[in-house]
């Protein structure tokens, strides 16, 4: 087993060739007007101001892009790109991020594909879209109640948790052992060995599970050679494992892509053997177990064995590295140099979610439709070269990895901890090793629920929020998925019909919602995350809630009953507000009344604009970014249910105007001054990008202060907002 992984390897051979490569002068040239932004390049990318980096990088982009593919044009373009896809991420700008990396990784592979030995920015790029794809958009997630299993093997219902034999965690409902090929004994002697001498075991071997990971010895092609040339050894081996009351796991020549010398042809051959000699026995299944990051030489596809020989896909899974970046040094974002962290490797910011880095295996087995087992996993609490003390770390990456992985992954059907120890290695795993690291892993399994215990046949289960349907009501446990790169934790808040329910700051951001107290009907769910110079919302979830689903109808203020009722006469009251007048108004609801008096007032329909955001596809909200009277929030984020400020109603009307005057030839404001008057004396609290808005609509009255000020930042209620539109209208 090979629990320091070969995560460093260098890229620095690779780097050296391409520098000596020859290239063959071409006939290319630059167009003139390039040439003023390539002297530009230099100094803003050594600079500190990344609006700029990728302001002038679209420029180049723009420049070039139209003059083909050719090696003058990939080789310019995809440092620039990758400069500005790491500008982007540095401020936060998630979709930025993602569209500089896609172009400079379709720069890359034109110039690999072309001679041009681009394979390592390839396979960081890849590893780094995964992060960046992670991070863009959060999901929530509901414990629901039994959890079916779609596969014909393994567990019917929930995850079947075990560790390796040696300290026999207690309750468990599988145990892990291992056993050296050819080691000079037999696999009878190891079972009769472990029946006398562990507890798990016994109790594994008479109706439980056990995974037995049969390693080759040596590792590499020669240790495959061997297991080809030994018949009865297998065959008495595979013969003693059938013998036992047990469902064995039957792991063979482990973490094959991490050797250093194998031949992927003679491990299928090794590895078809022994499933050729296991074939007959009931209980034993096959397990293909990789390791989660492969030799950059190799891919896991080479190395697998065929559907026919594979019942499980495994893997080993390992986080060791303690937010460090390639060098050891901890790691933060910086504008200033290229960034240290790799992403291939899971090191630096991308060390934060161990989620990410086992996901090609997942994708593995579900494009083979076959159940998903981890291993062996570990959470290094100490580094024994530099005895260095990282439990915060190994608390915060086994709390990660045991309360998500069958969470988002619901294909996880057995989960191996390797609880050994094991003289002269770096790291230290063992659980009662560390009284954090033994409590930790404890009260996480019982959080998810979804492990089964000693005995065990059925469990909870999870579910993405969008799946589940309520048969009563009670508390619903929710949880949520938030990777930013380089965030241990971010601040998760749920929003409940648009109005802020709880506020957690621990993943899995775990919040008990009370469906009974929200009433039959539909709910509207959604979370808020953020974290350091990450900011991302959720796509909104509907809950419906058994029970009457006819909402209390509010009525209007007496104040605004009249006014109400005109505007209804003229259509400017829409399906979305009707009956909740004192609610808060939200940026969709209020978009929508926008929306809807702009088609009024120029008899045209507006057509909406393409899908461009990460948390609604509503046809309004797009409908308004088509007119100009909204672009969302930034970042693919509209906020459909957050309460709109008055600085924003402000912008948007403003816009609304602008657009209806366009089309009908008309001027709406008679009054041009963007001075907001001195009689509101919190006018400096407007933010700037409002100002204009905000004076524009009190000088003409068509908004009026609040509490003695102009209130930029209060929210504004729905009746209130239908006022304000039907003034407006009223002057078209």
């Amino acid at each position: 087993m090979k629990r320091a992984l070969r995560r460093l390897v260098s890229t620095a051979i690779a780097a050296a060739l391409m520098v000596g490569m020859c290239v063959t002068a071409s006939a290319f040239t630059y167009p003139s007007s390039y040439w003023p932004l390539h002297n530009q390049w230099d100094g803003v990318a050594a600079g500190t101001d990344a609006k700029a980096i990728v302001s002038l990088a679209q420029q180049i982009y723009d420049e070039l892009i139209p003059l083909g593919m050719s090696y003058d044009v990939c080789g310019n373009l995809e440092t620039k790109c990758a400069k500005a896809s790491w500008a982007c991420e540095v401020t936060g700008d998630i979709s930025g991020a993602i569209t500089w990396l896609e172009r400079q990784m379709t720069m890359a592979k034109w110039l690999n594909a072309n001679g041009y030995g681009y394979k390592d920015t390839l396979l960081d790029g890849e590893a780094r879209m995964a992060y960046l794809k992670a991070a863009q958009t959060p999901k929530i997630y509901a414990q629901s109640g039994t959890d079916p299993s779609p596969y014909a093997y393994g567990p019917k219902s929930g995850t079947w948790l075990g560790s390796a034999l040696g300290h026999d965690q207690p309750g468990e409902s599988a145990a892990l052992m291992y056993i050296d090929f050819q080691d000079g004994y037999s696999v009878q002697y190891w079972i009769d060995y472990y029946l006398s001498t562990s507890e798990n075991f016994y109790k594994a071997a008479n109706g439980g599970v056990i995974e037995l990971a049969w390693n080759f010895h040596p590792e590499g092609t020669a240790g495959c050679q061997v297991a080809l040339s030994s018949d009865s050894y297998i065959e008495e081996g595979v013969r003693a494992m059938a013998q036992l009351d047990a469902t064995i796991l039957l792991r063979v020549g482990a973490e094959m892509n991490n050797w250093s010398d194998c031949d992927p042809a003679t491990y299928i051959q090794a590895f078809r053997k022994v499933a050729d000699a296991a074939a007959p026995y009931s209980n034993i299944y096959m397990v293909f177990s990789p390791g989660d990051i492969s030799n950059r030489n190799v891919t896991i596809d080479q190395f697998y064995p065929g559907d026919q020989y594979v019942d499980w896909i495994g893997m080993s899974t390992y986080q060791n590295t303690n937010y460090m970046d390639v060098y050891g040094n901890p790691m933060s974002y910086s504008l200033s140099s290229k960034p240290a962290s790799n992403p291939f490797y899971g090191t630096g910011v991308y060390d934060y979610d161990p989620m990410v880095i086992i996901k090609p295996i997942i994708d593995l087995a579900a494009a083979h439709n076959k159940p998903v087992m981890i291993s062996e996993c570990g959470f290094a609490y100490r580094n024994a070269y530099t005895n260095a003390d990282q439990t915060a770390y190994a608390v915060d990456q086994m709390t990660k990895f045991y309360s998500y992985v069958n969470m988002i992954y619901p294909q996880v059907k057995a989960v191996f901890y390797f609880d050994v120890d094991v003289s002269g290695s770096q790291y230290n795993y063992t659980l009662n090793g560390n009284s954090s690291i033994l409590s930790t892993y404890r009260s996480v399994i019982a959080n998810n629920g979804a492990y089964l215990a000693e005995g065990q046949t059925s469990a909870v289960g999870w579910e993405e929020l969008s799946k589940t349907k309520l048969s009563d009501t009670g508390t619903l446990k929710l949880a949520s998925y938030v990777s930013f790169p380089g965030v241990k934790n971010a601040t998760v808040q749920y929003y409940v019909d648009g109005k802020l329910a709880a506020t957690v700051s621990q993943a899995p951001y775990y919040y008990n919602l009370n469906t009974a107290a929200l009433g039959g009907g539909e709910h509207k769910i959604y979370v808020v995350a953020s974290g350091n110079q990450f900011k991302r919302q959720s796509a909104t979830y509907t809950l419906t809630v058994p029970g009457s689903t006819k909402p209390v109808e509010q009525t209007p203020s007496s104040w605004a009953e009249a006014l109400i009722v005109d505007a209804q006469s003229k259509g400017l009251v829409t399906e979305r507000t009707k009956g909740i007048y004192q609610d808060q108004i939200t940026r969709l609801q209020f978009a929508e009344l926008a929306v809807n008096m702009i088609e009024k007032a120029t008899g045209k329909a507006i057509v909406a604009a393409p899908d461009q955001f990460n948390d609604t596809d509503d046809v309004m909200a797009l409908k308004a970014v088509a007119a100009g009277v909204t672009s969302g929030k930034g970042d693919g984020i509209f906020a459909p249910n957050t309460p709109i400020t008055r600085q924003e109603i402000s912008v948007m009307l403003n816009k609304a105007i602008q657009y209806v005057d366009a089309a009908n030839g008309t001027n709406t404001l008679t009054n041009t001054s963007t001075v907001i008057d001195s009689q509101f004396k919190d006018a400096a609290s407007v933010d700037s990008w409002a100002v204009e808005s905000m004076a524009l609509l009190t000088n003409n009255n068509l908004m009026a202060g609040k509490g003695g000020g102009i209130s930029p930042k209060v929210n504004t209620t729905v009746e209130e907002a239908i006022v304000l539109i039907r003034a407006l209208y009223d002057k078209f």
